[in-house]
Order: C-alpha cells, then structure tokens, then sequence
C-alpha cells in the first residue's frame, strides 16, 4: 500500500511540476491531488526537493539501463543510434512529465558535477556520444559536420518530440522513431540520399588530398596565366619594334622624296 501511495505522489506531483514548475507547486497542492493531508506526505517524503530527485533520477537511471541494454555487438552506428531513440521514447512514456521538469529546472542542470543527476546525465550523453562517435569511425556519418553538434541536436529534438506529443507518445513512438531517424540521417530533401539530385550534387567532406590537388591546380593556373600575359607583353613589344622600325623608314622616303624635288627645281 506504502509503495502504491508513494508512486502515486510521485506521478501527481511530476504533473504539477511539469506544468507549474517546481517554485510554482507546493506540498499541498501536491497533497490535494492525491487526496491526502500535506502532513501525511512527509511520512513519504521529507520535502518537496526530495520528490523533484525521485523523479528524476528514476528516470535518468532507468534510461541509462535502456540505454546498455540496446546495444547489440556487430550493430552499425545507424541501428545503434536507432535503438537509442526508440528507447529514449519508451523510458519517455513510463516515467511521464520526467523529462519536462529536468527540461525546464535550471537548477537541475547546474547542480555540481559530483552529484548524483549530474553523473547520471553525463552518463546518459556519454551513450549518444559514443554512438556518434563510432558511426564517424566506420565511415557511416558525415565528417565535415561537428559532431558535437550533432548529438546536442539530436538529443534535443528527442525530448522536443518527447514534450510535443506527450499525450500519444506511446502509440505514435514508432511513427515518430521513424520520422527522427529519417530526417537526421537521411535528410528531407525528396527521394532521399540515393535519388536525390540536391544530395548528388551536394560536396561531401573534403580530404585533404584534395585540397592540396585544388592548390597545385590553382597554382599552375595562377602560372599559366602570368606566361600567357608575358605572351601577350613579348608580342606587344615586338609590334612596337616593327612599328618603329616602319616608321624610320616612312621618313627616310619622306626625306629622299623631298630632296629629289629640290634637286628637280635647281
């Protein structure tokens, strides 16, 4: 009976938390939505803090048990991370409103590093990490992307998820499973990676190989070009010789010209 009555102020106070906040909920609202006394539910609890780290914790360390749990030897870095979000969404949907209240508590996310739902959290970001991490290393994921970043984004728009269809997440886990891993791994450009013409024509991750192959092309084109202008100066410079040349030759026949007029005259 303990056991049920305290599982129940727990998921009545996860409630409240989600939508009051912590600072917004108080043992007695708490107490009156489970129908009893707030003094009776300090035999369950001694403070209101106390029910924020139960809930929490529950769910990060069942999460992380999931989390292990779904790894399966010789999986691609896809299936891995795959399995982690059907998980994450199935942990979502057993422990209600957990992940909102962690979400929206500051305090809960500055706690010390030492402390029990920081080491929990660390833990669960290690798995998504590692998961990235080893799909980069076989060559199935991007290298030109951060990826960081893209584990900050993918975690993110789990929970996002997790919060926008809280009320149908468990029957539309996985239609939204499918949906996640489509649009972060495969992109949402129509006919997808293979038919696309935007990813065909999309550059993928440059070696260094081929920035150094780009440097020496421009280089012998940056070569190319100055010949070609000392081609053009070097002809320049012969037509202003020959033009010169013709035009000593106009004044000597000019001059031979008018020398033979005055000798004609005398």
């Amino acid at each position: 009976m303990a056991s049920t009555r305290r599982e129940e102020i727990l998921f009545h106070a996860a409630k409240l938390f989600s939508e009051r906040g912590v600072a917004g909920t108080t043992v007695r609202d708490i107490a009156d939505e489970v129908g009893i006394l707030s003094g009776s539910l300090y035999h369950y609890f001694g403070s209101k803090d106390a029910i924020v780290f139960e809930i929490v914790i529950a769910f990060v360390d069942d999460l992380n048990e999931r989390y292990e749990a779904a790894m399966v030897p010789g999986e691609t870095g896809r299936e891995r991370l795959d399995h982690m979000v059907a998980v994450s969404f199935e942990a979502a949907a057993d422990h209600p409103f957990a992940t909102e209240i962690y979400q929206n508590e500051s305090a809960l996310s500055s706690q010390p590093a030492d402390s029990p739902i920081s080491t929990a959290v660390r833990r669960a970001h290690n798995y998504w990490a590692e998961a990235i991490a080893f799909g980069v290393e076989s060559g199935e994921f991007r290298t030109d992307i951060d990826p960081r970043h893209f584990h900050r984004m993918l975690r993110e728009s789990v929970w996002s998820t997790v919060r926008f269809n809280r009320a149908s997440l468990a029957q539309d886990a996985e239609r939204l499973r499918h949906d996640l891993i489509a649009v972060f791994l495969d992109g949402f450009a129509a006919g997808g990676p293979a038919g696309s013409a935007s990813a065909k024509a999309a550059p993928g991750p440059v070696r260094s190989s081929e920035v150094a192959e780009r440097a020496a092309v421009a280089s012998a084109g940056a070569a190319g070009t100055a010949a070609a202008v000392d081609a053009v100066d070097a002809v320049d410079a012969v037509n202003v010789s020959e033009l010169a040349d013709l035009q000593r030759d106009v004044d000597e026949l000019k001059e031979a010209i008018r020398e033979l007029r005055l000798l004609r005259g005398n």
